[in-house]
């Protein structure tokens, strides 16, 4: 009898737990004096995982103030709050409310702060960015319009080359803060990772496509080849496929604005690798690999960083607004694969490793 009491209390317990985190919406918990999970909604287990059911939650969320705030919920009946910051390949910001709900068990809610902590940063950042990198080509708009309204307008000859350089800063701008809210809107959406299935083959091949124009005009290949260990027609990830192309468009760009001119750019697909080099057959790797002058190693390490230019004077001349493989890192980041940079003996690749979509 005291056995079906028991379940029946718990069976209670879990039923106005669910009833709460419904209406909640938010990463649930029903937590006995232990810390351990007793109940979990469907958005506390996506975000801690499945295996935390029946087990101490400070295994798997780490705090030195978890046990204190626990008991001051559970025993002293006042609502505890935490601030928990998460890194894994994201930083991810939660706010931790811990209030007592039945004796001997508290409810957990965890609240998402990421996007609003995302958002104001990205806000400080968009306004820097923008002061400090269009200062140069609107003092040089402002210098070419005054020279016009002083006289130089009835010059057919230098009002065609003001014209020029002018429409030249102007490109720049709308490059600069095209490529500025694009990798805002990365970061912003960063801590989501993508869920929808895309074709990697089909996505590669379109951008070939598109990008290829540029390659014929100065006779070269791009050419796509496809190694991977097995299922090689269903080359499928994870993914958003508008970001992806983005990824694989910069790479490609780049490839052929800094590679030889006279060099073809592969694009190799081919399996997963850990760090240490073992396959790993639920990843996918492309690599984009051009011939060119060698990237140092103190360089190369840098790429990523936004503004970052090897010869500045030489990327803004080829329309480089130094905002391109960050923009790319962070797509990355937000699928959970991985980017890598290397450059030796008049090679340079990039390769992107990404999660492989292995069917439901």
């Amino acid at each position: 009898m005291l056995h079906t009491d028991t379940v029946a209390k718990m069976d209670s317990l879990e039923k106005r737990f669910e009833n709460i985190a419904l209406l909640l919406n938010e990463a649930s918990l029903l937590l006995d004096m232990n810390s351990t999970v007793m109940a979990a909604n469907d958005k506390a287990i996506d975000l801690l995982g499945s295996h935390i059911t029946g087990l101490p939650l400070d295994r798997f969320l780490r705090h030195p103030d978890f046990a204190e705030a626990i008991k001051r919920a559970g025993k002293e009946g006042k609502l505890a709050t935490l601030d928990y910051t998460r890194m894994d390949q994201i930083r991810r910001n939660f706010s931790l409310r811990l209030a007592p709900f039945d004796e001997g068990y508290v409810l957990l809610v965890i609240f998402d702060g990421t996007m609003m902590q995302s958002v104001e940063r990205i806000r400080s950042d968009f306004v820097a960015n923008v002061s400090h990198e269009l200062r140069s080509p609107l003092g040089a708009l402002s210098g070419f319009i005054e020279t016009l309204i002083d006289g130089a307008v009835e010059e057919p000859e230098s009002r065609a080359h003001f014209l020029s350089i002018m429409k030249t800063e102007a490109a720049r701008m709308q490059r600069l803060i095209d490529d500025l809210l694009s990798l805002s809107q990365v970061e912003a959406e960063e801590h989501r990772a993508p869920q929808d299935e895309i074709d990697l083959n089909l996505l590669l091949n379109e951008t070939v496509s598109v990008i290829g124009a540029s390659a014929k005009q100065d006779a070269r290949k791009l050419t796509v080849t496809v190694c991977a260990p097995d299922n090689a027609d269903e080359l499928r990830v994870f993914g958003d496929a508008d970001e992806l192309r983005q990824v694989f468009q910069n790479l490609l760009e780049n490839a052929l604005r800094y590679g030889d001119t006279d060099a073809d750019i592969e694009i190799i697909v081919d399996g997963g690798r850990t760090e240490s080099g073992q396959p790993r057959p639920d990843l996918l790797r492309v690599q984009v690999i051009n011939q060119g002058p060698t990237i140092a190693p103190e360089h190369l390490a840098r790429l990523t960083e936004r503004f970052y230019r090897i010869d500045s004077g030489r990327s803004r001349q080829m329309g480089g607004t130094g905002l391109g493989l960050a923009i790319v890192k962070h797509i990355i980041n937000r699928h959970r694969g991985r980017l890598r940079l290397s450059s030796s003996g008049g090679k340079t690749s990039a390769s992107v490793t990404l999660r492989r979509y292995m069917g439901s």
